[in-house]
């Protein structure tokens, strides 16, 4: 039913070489057909089918040959257990079946590390906006114009005034002094000497009258009376104008007197009130230098508040940065601290074990098994090829041969 298996050139067997048989050599019926293919791919089961009898003691092995480069060898990594603890079976980042590199992340804290690398960025970002503002020093103080000097003070104008107006009390006391005894006397000779005539021709013309003297010669007296009598008026008349003027000169000179001491009253009150003046313009520019000072203290006080703040800023700038700046590095050891696994060699998975529970933690053994590689040689320099992974469902890993996988037999 079955025939002995023959093989052109050696085949590996688990690193094992097996050299040919010669033709005379028959080996028992294997119960593998020569047409299945014989590929291994991590299933030693499809090798223990085949049963290879030992060639017999008394015949002595042929020399090991060399592989033939014509005959196509599969080899294929043995499949890896990678043992791998997590806190949570969802940190786990791939699937049985998946295919994997060198590198890649079997299982890592995505939503962790995912939250910290936003924490990162938004404390990166924070430290950008805290450098980029910009602390505005505080400008200078700004000096204030201080006050002009008073000129010294000045009161010749007044005094001049006070001294003329002494001049003129002295001249209208010595004129009233000088016109006064003329003034006070009047003379009224002229009219006595009328009124003693007067009077004598009265009592010439009553002894006439007594005398019965004649009516022309009364009359005649009479008229020259009259006529005395008015003299006699008109130099009581001119007497008393006389007077009045003397008194009104002398009234005169005594409201002279007195309008120059009151001249020099006024005169005396102006320089009292430039006096005065002096005074407040000292107070006033003595008020004013005070204020000038006060604002001056208050400019510098205001100046080295802003300073303070200014500084403050700075200081609180810079510890916002220093903090921020811990923070990312404690955000980063958190990074480096979370736990990453990666794939140490290619391959795909093969079996996810169940997980096991301990103290909070969970543990299951990857097995990842190698790619299939045809390395196929010939003379004329034909190369290798990878072969594709298993199928996988559900229940388990489902074998497809490929041509590239599988070893070539002959009858």
């Amino acid at each position: 039913m079955f025939k002995p298996l023959s093989f052109m050139g050696a085949i590996l067997f688990g690193g094992l070489a097996i050299a040919p048989l010669p033709k005379s050599l028959s080996l028992p019926p294997s119960p593998i057909p020569v047409s299945t293919p014989i590929n291994k791919v991590d299933r030693p089961l499809l090798f223990e089918r085949a049963a290879i009898a030992p060639p017999p003691k008394s015949l002595p092995l042929p020399p090991t040959l060399p592989i033939s480069t014509s005959t196509p060898i599969n080899k294929v990594d043995r499949p890896l257990h990678l043992s791998v603890t997590v806190e949570d079976p969802s940190f786990l980042r791939i699937r049985v079946g998946d295919t994997i590199k060198p590198g890649d992340i079997l299982a890592d804290n995505v939503k962790e590390r995912s939250r910290l690398n936003l924490q990162k960025q938004s404390i990166s970002l924070q430290i950008s906006r805290l450098k980029d503002k910009v602390i505005i020093a505080p400008l200078p103080p700004r000096k204030i114009l201080p006050i002009k000097p008073l000129p010294p003070a000045n009161y010749s104008e007044e005094l001049a005034a006070i001294s003329q107006a002494k001049l003129r009390i002295e001249h209208a006391k010595s004129i009233l002094i000088s016109r006064s005894p003329w003034l006070k006397q009047f003379d009224d000779s002229t009219y006595k000497q009328l009124q003693s005539k007067v009077d004598q021709q009265v009592q010439l013309l009553a002894s006439m009258k007594d005398l019965k003297m004649e009516p022309e010669v009364s009359q005649h007296e009479e008229a020259v009376l009259k006529q005395m009598q008015q003299e006699a008026k008109k130099a009581e008349a001119e007497f008393n104008q006389n007077k009045g003027k003397q008194l009104q000169e002398l009234q005169q000179l005594h409201v002279n007197v007195e309008l120059a001491e009151s001249e020099l009253q006024q005169k005396q009150a102006a320089l009292d009130a430039a006096r005065a003046r002096r005074k407040l313009q000292e107070f006033e520019s003595s008020r004013d230098a005070i204020r000038i000072v006060q604002q001056e203290e208050q400019i510098a006080l205001e100046h080295s508040r802003q300073i303070a703040l200014y500084n403050q800023q700075q200081r609180d700038k810079d510890y916002q940065l220093a903090e921020l700046d811990v923070r990312k590095h404690q955000v980063e050891d958190k990074l480096a601290d979370l736990p990453i696994v990666r794939s140490p060699k290619a391959g795909y998975i093969k079996r996810i074990k169940p997980w096991v529970g301990r103290d909070g933690k969970y543990t299951t053994t990857l097995i990842i098994a190698g790619l299939a590689v045809n390395l196929s040689g010939s003379s004329s320099g034909s190369g290798s090829q990878v072969t594709s992974p298993p199928q996988v469902t559900q229940k388990g890993v489902k074998v497809s041969p490929s041509p590239s996988a599988s070893a070539t037999s002959s009858k």
